[in-house]
């Protein structure tokens, strides 16, 4: 971790970022001390800052359908070969900038990138998803291979601490599956992890279903169950599910929760739609699933 690098006021694109590049640089000024102090290392170099943007380039495009796409990235210029590191859940923000004048916004985007693609070329995977007056969101779903993007983080609030939990109740919409995979993923492949998982996806059709084939396989585990909910079935598309493969054309009801009662020692997660998320957190509210409850 190198020593942090004030930024100027011009630094700041005044869209009201959370969290702000001048809030960032007094919380890692801090942590720099702290490490410091403690006789860590702190020359560890991450290929992505949180004050400063970085460029990445746009090596692949896999597209789903009509409106997502995944795109891949990878450092613009890598001479120290170094890595692109995050935690489980973290966001990075890109940096739009759409007039002559430079006038700028931000948007905060989920990395992933699974154990499967650890030999792959790539820095980080995003799913976007084109909204109909999204600006930003048009712009990146229009982005060809060879792209140039301007990307700083990671940023966070989740933290995976082994066992701390009984079971961790997930709750997604659409693209909101993202943060939730890696997290997936971390702990499975931890054998020490004994925190049992359940996974409540909302989509509103089977063409819309992100990594249909991970979350397959990741219902091999003994502590990982799913259930995916669609809006509206597709005769074709739902013709050819995966044996046993739990997809169900029906709205996501609450009561599914009451096959895991009692509910002792659990953690909530919830990502979508700001309305997605308001709604269920108040249901798990008036339910008194209050354990713990987050949203990304």
């Amino acid at each position: 971790m190198k020593p942090p690098i004030e930024p100027k006021k011009e630094d700041c694109c005044n869209s009201g970022c959370n969290p702000c590049i001048f809030d960032v640089f007094q919380r890692q000024l801090e942590q720099f001390k702290r490490r410091k102090e403690a006789g860590e290392n702190i020359n560890e170099l991450n290929g992505i800052s949180e004050l400063e943007y970085t460029y990445f380039i746009v090596t692949d495009i896999i597209k789903l359908c009509d409106s997502q796409k995944i795109l891949k990235f990878k450092l613009l210029s890598n001479k120290n070969n170094m890595k692109v590191r995050w935690n489980p859940g973290d966001h990075f923000l890109l940096k739009y900038i759409w007039d002559e004048n430079s006038s700028s916004c931000t948007r905060a985007y989920t990395p992933i990138k699974l154990k499967e693609h650890e030999n792959e070329d790539f820095d980080f995977l995003i799913v976007i998803k084109k909204y109909r007056y999204g600006l930003v969101s048009s712009h990146i779903f229009n982005l060809e291979i060879g792209a140039s993007t301007m990307w700083r983080g990671p940023y966070g609030h989740f933290k995976i601490e082994t066992n701390k939990y009984n079971r961790i109740i997930m709750i997604a919409q659409g693209t909101g599956i993202a943060p939730f995979l890696s997290i997936i993923d971390n702990i499975l492949s931890n054998e020490d992890d004994m925190t049992k998982i359940f996974l409540y996806y909302c989509c509103k059709n089977i063409d819309e279903v992100l990594f249909r084939n991970e979350l397959y396989q990741y219902n091999a585990y003994w502590n990982f169950s799913y259930k995916i909910f669609l809006g509206s079935c597709l005769e074709k598309s739902c013709s050819h599910l995966k044996y046993k493969e739990p997809i169900f054309v029906n709205k996501f009801d609450i009561k599914e929760l009451d096959n895991l009662k009692p509910f002792l020692n659990n953690q909530f997660l919830v990502c979508g739609s700001d309305q997605f998320m308001k709604e269920y957190e108040n249901i798990l509210k008036n339910e008194n699933y209050t354990d713990s409850i987050t949203l990304f």
